[in-house]
């Protein structure tokens, strides 16, 4: 399947242009006379929009960061937990050249798993072992200067435990689709979930940018952004955590930490998702305030670091039912205290991977 960093999983037809996505048909190949002894195993590929690498536009740092990763320590624990580029190579099509990312084959992403699970609820034992090895993941990549800034379910796979199963489970029951390579128009075949025996794992498949070298200041999907973010100061790698810790609850519970959505047709404003910050987690320091962007600064906080007339909203506490529906009150005390250590307002005071792992919530390493 075609994708790039701005693209969904059902992209559409009107990206298969020039300079854009690669038409893909069943039963392509691409042949590498430097590999002869090509593996037969599945695998994953990636194919990025002509447009990335072409020197029209912000260098793409993904696969030097992904060769980065995959060069790294591999004694730490982290290393097994990413989803490593096992190939990369470059192919000309009739919309460019691309850049194609070889991968091993994962299985769905953590936005549909939930759905598996009663009212789409992680069971508590599967969500301690997913959140233990994504900040075992986000420990790697630091140490590896990189900071990941995208961290969303859709970007959070889980692994097979049998990738036989591929063949004898997946491919023996599913019609091979249907395509038409004299059609005008390249029609994409929708993707399809291999359902099958996963381990109870979850590994990124990229990460997003260097710790020195932004390729942007404008990270995070938007109601997963940090405070200093939405203030635009300067981030970072502790950005991560806030990211980890929203996304944490989504999954868990079901129940996401913020909209920013203000009535009355429910549209986005950061001064309302500033608000909705500031409900759960305090007064924002005028440490952080002062780095930000002045001129939105002193538009939305006062001198206390508060928000100046926010909008009247009867918003629950973090460890309420309404947050945290389905846990007992001892499990939902302990699961906010762990939250509030990832999500402190300022990012330097926000607790580590390793303080994160240690929290009685987790307990990883006790």
């Amino acid at each position: 399947m075609s994708e790039d960093k701005k693209s969904h999983i059902e992209e559409g037809t009107e990206v298969y242009r020039q300079g854009g996505f690669h038409p893909v048909y069943i039963d392509d190949v691409d042949l590498r006379p430097t590999q002869p002894d090509a593996s037969t195993e599945f695998r994953a590929l990636k194919i990025l929009s002509a447009s990335c690498y072409d020197g029209s536009q912000a260098p793409i740092f993904e696969r030097e960061i992904l060769t980065h990763l995959r060069n790294g320590d591999r004694d730490q624990h982290g290393y097994n937990h990413v989803c490593h580029l096992l190939d990369d190579f470059e192919h000309s099509g009739p919309n460019g050249t691309h850049v194609c990312l070889v991968f091993e084959l994962l299985g769905e992403t953590l936005r549909t798993f939930g759905a598996w699970f009663l009212e789409s609820r992680l069971p508590s034992v599967v969500m301690r072992r997913f959140a233990i090895q994504l900040l075992l993941v986000l420990d790697f990549a630091h140490d590896h200067n990189v900071i990941h800034t995208d961290i969303k379910p859709d970007n959070i796979f889980v692994r097979f435990r049998d990738y036989s199963l591929v063949e004898s489970g997946y491919l023996a029951h599913v019609p091979i689709p249907q395509q038409n390579r004299s059609e005008k128009q390249y029609t994409p075949i929708p993707s399809a979930p291999l359902r099958n025996d996963y381990f109870s794992e979850a590994d990124h498949t990229r990460a997003a940018d260097w710790a020195d070298r932004h390729l942007t200041e404008n990270i995070q999907p938007v109601a997963l952004r940090s405070p200093e973010v939405l203030i635009r100061a300067p981030w970072t790698a502790s950005t991560d955590f806030w990211n980890l810790g929203a996304i944490v609850l989504e999954l868990y519970r079901a129940v996401r930490m913020f909209s920013g959505a203000v009535p009355p047709d429910g549209h986005y404003e950061v001064k309302e998702h500033l608000t909705e910050i500031e409900h759960l987690f305090g007064a924002f320091p005028k440490e952080l305030l002062d780095q930000g962007d002045q001129e939105l600064v002193k538009e939305v906080f006062g001198d206390d670091g508060r928000i100046t007339d926010p909008w009247d909203m009867i918003r629950p506490q973090l460890a309420s039912e309404e947050f945290m529906p389905g846990l007992e009150q001892e499990d939902r005390e302990e699961f906010a205290d762990w939250l509030r250590l990832a999500m402190r307002i300022l990012p330097r005071e926000r607790g580590s991977a390793e303080d994160l792992l240690r929290h009685p919530w987790l307990g990883a390493l006790q």
